[in-house]
């Protein structure tokens, strides 16, 4: 049987060079207008994960920190009314499939807030 695949010669890749991927295969790769694109996508959306993430972080402590300064009749009141609307969230996601990583994360944040105010 003939192969037409092109064949390219076996390069060790140094320690500057990704373990998954060699210099040439990078080269060739980036001739590749929609491995570009994908290479480009995935950094952007790599980058807004990571900046969402630090926002979230941002707003959580801010919470918690207002929280901590309330009356404590107050906090058992917002944290009576929090309890009810997370419940409320949560059987909106009964009606469609969410991954279990939502679900994992959201429980973490619930508690976290939740822990917080104590």
């Amino acid at each position: 049987m003939h192969d037409n695949a092109p064949h390219f010669p076996a390069q060790t890749a140094s320690q500057e060079q990704s373990a998954f991927v060699s210099h040439v295969q990078s080269e060739e790769a980036s001739h590749n207008p929609l491995l570009d694109a994908l290479t480009t996508l995935s950094k952007s959306n790599g980058m807004a994960v990571v900046q969402h993430g630090a926002r979230i972080a941002v707003i959580g402590e801010l919470l918690v920190s207002v929280l901590m300064h309330l009356p404590r009749s107050m906090q058992a009141d917002i944290a009576k009314s929090f309890r009810d609307r997370i419940e409320d969230l949560m059987s909106l996601s009964d009606d469609r499939y969410l991954p279990e990583q939502y679900h994992s994360a959201l429980l973490t944040e619930v508690n976290r807030y939740l822990n917080g105010r104590r």
